[in-house]
């Protein structure tokens, strides 16, 4: 685990990020997808929330943050980070774990928990490169029967960060 306290510089890279992105949204007539049913405050928390993260990940392995969003009337379709790495952010809460959907980006998934104020632990990642029975297993709709399921992986399976660029 990996622990990043933002900046305000930093965190206003992560608003102004998350602003465009809400906006370039707005033009396209696009919303969260997957059933989400947020509403507009929930919405603008979570996309913050989003963008927090990923600030806090390349601050804590000192990577590059492109502030990616589609500006073309496009799908976004890189990924969050080089290297095909996603970012999920959460809050803290009693039973974090990453989330996965199916037939998402294959890339290495991150998850990256909100700690309060500022502050982010950067808890492991997952490979995520097909739709395998081993995947089945994970997948859940966590009792909401009007989402769409999606893979649970608890963050005791998550794999160390220090093993991110070594496993392709």
């Amino acid at each position: 685990m990996i622990k990043v306290k933002l900046e305000p510089f930093e965190v206003q890279l992560a608003f102004e990020n998350s602003t465009k992105r809400y906006i370039e949204n707005l033009k396209q007539g696009k919303g969260f997808s997957y059933g989400y049913t947020g509403g507009f405050e929930k919405q603008i928390t979570d996309g913050v929330l989003g963008s927090l993260g990923e600030v806090a990940f390349a601050k804590g392995l000192n990577r590059y943050f492109n502030g990616s969003y589609s500006d073309s009337y496009a799908r976004y379709t890189d990924s969050d980070m080089q290297d095909s790495i996603e970012i999920r952010s959460q809050k803290r809460k009693d039973n974090n774990f990453l989330l996965i959907r199916p037939n998402e980006k294959k890339a290495k998934y991150v998850l990256v928990i909100h700690e309060g104020d500022f502050e982010f632990s950067i808890m492991g990642w997952f490979p995520y490169k097909e739709d395998t029975e081993e995947m089945s297993k994970r997948l859940t709709d966590f009792g909401f029967s009007n989402r769409p399921a999606a893979y649970k992986v608890n963050i005791n399976e998550l794999n160390n960060m220090e093993d991110l660029w070594v496993i392709r």
